[in-house]
């Protein structure tokens, strides 16, 4: 029994000896292994720090409005005798638009036309028979009054004339007609609409604490979702004189040229108001940076004079804390942290700490 027990023992101390070995060997190479291996180098793409005159923009939404534009329509009611326009055509100042029916004032002139005639003549004899005297001074007085009312008579149903033929007020693009010949229109009633276009103006509106910042002839950039590879250059032409207390916003206007006509009076646009140019401003892409709660920061690049097997630059990183500024596009402002011509990490970040070896490899574009 007691030869069972030692043989046992003997046994268990062999299989757990073993393991324990095992386990220690294991460890020892490990370290052994860890402890001279060197992590390859990781691949990343690097750009340089630009330092440029950077242009600052405020940005707005606005509407289109026509310098000149007007709703066509008549002073007095009439029936519409002609139409001399098509919808859609350009049309010249004073241009004849529309004829309202004029037969009953065109006979009333011909009639008022006639005793004018008559009563010049009568006053020019009476006139003559006074330096005769042979008539007396009433009757000349008689005489010249009846001339002059039937004049003031003729001027006015001239001007009622003049009233039933509508005229392009400016010159312009009109719109689609809303009246038909032999319609009976009343005063104010809109015929069609007219919109000198080749001028516009775009009213916009900043929140009240960036009126310091605009100027009247104050450049702007225009650009319409309609024609989003065209940019309309303009000026700020009028500032509101307050503030709109119900948002805290101030209008402003611009007036801009109309390339070939193409923008439309109502339409919705985008403005950018330029500002004073910042120079010696940093700059890199957006990817650059890596945006936490802590703060914002980047991968700076320290080359070390060695090359890869394939040429490429090696070097290590070290993580710095950078302050932001303005962000357009793929670029953002470095206000604070990196200087011109550092060398900073744009992709791979992931995979940097403190430290690690990189291999340069900008092949990849973003």
């Amino acid at each position: 029994m007691a030869k069972r027990i030692t043989f046992t023992l003997i046994g268990l101390l062999i299989v757990f000896g073993g393991i324990f070995g095992w386990y220690i060997m294991r460890q020892y190479f490990m370290k052994k292994y860890f402890a001279s291996f060197v992590p390859p180098p990781q691949a990343v793409s690097v750009a340089i720090a630009k330092s440029d005159t950077w242009q600052p923009f405020l940005y707005s939404v606005g509407n289109l409005k026509a310098v000149d534009g007007v709703e066509i329509s008549s002073e007095v009611s009439g029936q519409v005798k002609a139409i001399y326009f098509k919808s859609g055509e350009f049309v010249k100042k004073g241009q004849a638009l529309v004829q309202l029916d004029d037969a009953s004032e065109q006979a009333q002139l011909r009639d008022i036309s006639a005793q004018l005639q008559l009563a010049k003549v009568t006053d020019m004899r009476t006139k003559k028979l006074f330096t005769q005297g042979a008539t007396s001074q009433a009757s000349v007085d008689d005489s010249s009054s009846k001339t002059k009312q039937l004049k003031a008579n003729f001027e006015n149903i001239s001007s009622a004339i003049a009233k039933k033929l509508i005229r392009a007020p400016f010159s312009g693009k009109i719109g689609i007609k809303l009246i038909n010949v032999g319609q009976y229109i009343s005063p104010g009633l809109s015929c069609a609409s007219l919109q000198s276009s080749h001028i516009l103006n775009v009213q916009f509106t900043l929140p009240q604490q960036e009126v310091s910042k605009i100027a009247l002839r104050q450049e702007v950039l225009v650009v319409s979702d309609a024609y989003p590879n065209l940019n309309f250059k303009g000026t700020i032409t009028a500032i509101d004189s307050k503030i709109d207390e119900s948002t805290r916003t101030i209008e402003a206007q611009a007036t801009i040229e109309n390339i070939d006509n193409k923008l439309l009076p109502g339409m919705f646009v985008n403005a950018k108001i330029f500002l004073p140019a910042i120079p010696n401003t940093i700059t890199l892409p957006q990817t650059a940076i890596t945006y936490t709660l802590y703060g914002d920061s980047a991968f700076l690049v320290r080359l070390n004079d060695k090359k890869s097997e394939t040429g490429q630059e090696l070097g290590t990183v070290s993580r710095i804390l950078v302050k932001t500024g303005e962000k357009r596009d793929n670029t953002v402002v470095i206000l604070e942290g990196i200087k011109a011509g550092d060398m900073i990490v744009i992709s791979g970040q992931l995979k940097l700490v403190d430290g690690t070896s990189i291999v340069i490899n900008n092949s990849v574009k973003l």
